[in-house]
């Protein structure tokens, strides 16, 4: 009985030791946040086929010239987006996972960090 009861424990402590080094930081979460943003962009505003079918050439030009920009962070700088996340983000370190509140203009987010992953858990619009 000893040894399954010791066997548990080092397992619970190999488990607690992996969550600890897989913790993702601070710096990791804007990065992620900042990803996210610009991939909604691109789908949401730089859709060349809906805007080639309603503007013909000028739409796809349009378009890929979103996509770019997007993409080359020449509508805002990857360093200035996620200085932005920062300064408007809450991390609840409790070591073995984080919790992340970004508040920006109408939208909250609450997202989990462990495992070296993100999971939204929470979005709150209004």
């Amino acid at each position: 009985m000893k040894v399954k009861a010791f066997l548990g424990l080092a397992g619970l402590g190999a488990l607690a030791a992996v969550l600890v080094v897989t913790n993702p930081s601070q710096e990791r979460y804007n990065a992620f946040v900042a990803e996210t943003l610009q991939n909604e962009v691109r789908s949401s505003f730089c859709q060349a086929d809906e805007l080639d079918s309603w503007l013909g050439d000028l739409g796809k030009a349009l378009g890929d010239i979103c996509k770019t920009a997007v993409e080359k962070g020449t509508l805002v700088g990857q360093d200035d987006l996620e200085n932005f996340i920062e300064d408007n983000t809450l991390r609840q370190n409790f070591w073995l996972f984080s919790l992340y509140t970004t508040e920006i203009p109408v939208v909250q987010v609450r997202t989990l960090g462990i495992f070296n992953r993100f999971v939204p858990i929470q979005q709150t619009v209004g």
